[in-house]
């Protein structure tokens, strides 16, 4: 009898921890802002959604910062604002509250794109799930990129993207090369032998952000095209 008993509570525990990881929604996981790089703020915004029943304790923690250089970011939950040096901080939410979750970029005005990824987890006895938010913001300005577009005439098809971009310029004879940049900036694809109508393959792309970079042959900027992939 006791050994059925032990079973049964172990289902139950069970049926807990997974109704509890379902029930709890961030939306969306990836926010995005865009401002001129002027702006004093710039937010990304999300929230969190409590749907299992019971009050929570929820935990945050920044897991990943990039950021160009002369950038600062808080991140914001319902108890207000805190500064990169801040860990491992609490806050409630109730059952069925949308509860609100930022990231507030300060460029200072220097141009770019920053992005900061967060990890939740509960902090409640008997109640399991952990999730992730990742906020991205770009500052635009004149030397966003660090150089001058000689021609606007690309254009990028579907966006989001899933396993190919399409990528065509307005010049049927453009020649030249792409080049493909993470949000924090990093080269991630590259191809030095670019037509003016082809396709890219970005399915070993994680989800997020991106920028294209198409440049002539000798080197110049063409354009630079914000695209995500899904």
């Amino acid at each position: 009898m006791m050994k059925k008993l032990a079973l049964l509570f172990t289902a139950l525990l069970a049926c807990t921890f997974a109704f509890g990881q379902d029930e709890i929604w961030i939306n969306p996981d990836t926010a995005y802002a865009e401002a001129d790089a002027t702006a004093a703020e710039i937010e990304a915004v999300s929230s969190i959604y409590n749907a299992s029943g019971f009050e929570l304790d929820v935990y945050w923690q920044r897991d990943t910062t990039e950021l160009p250089p002369g950038w600062s970011v808080d991140f914001c939950e319902k108890n207000g604002c805190f500064p990169a040096s801040a860990q491992d901080t609490i806050f409630t939410i109730s059952q069925k509250e949308n509860a609100p979750l930022s990231a507030v970029f300060r460029p200072n005005g220097i141009p770019g794109t920053g992005w900061m990824r967060v990890r939740l987890y509960s902090g409640s006895s008997g109640l399991h799930f952990e999730k992730k938010a990742v906020f991205i913001s770009t500052a635009n300005g004149e030397t966003a990129t660090g150089e001058e577009e000689i021609a606007t005439g690309i254009a990028l098809f579907p966006n989001p993207a899933d396993r190919e971009l399409t990528v065509v310029a307005a010049d049927a004879n453009f020649k030249g090369s792409w080049t493909v940049a993470n949000a924090a900036g990093q080269t991630v694809l590259t191809q030095p032998n670019a037509p003016a109508i082809g396709q890219l393959d970005v399915s070993t792309l994680s989800a997020g952000l991106y920028i294209l970079h198409v440049r002539t042959k000798d080197g110049r900027l063409v354009a630079a095209k914000k695209f995500s992939v899904q």
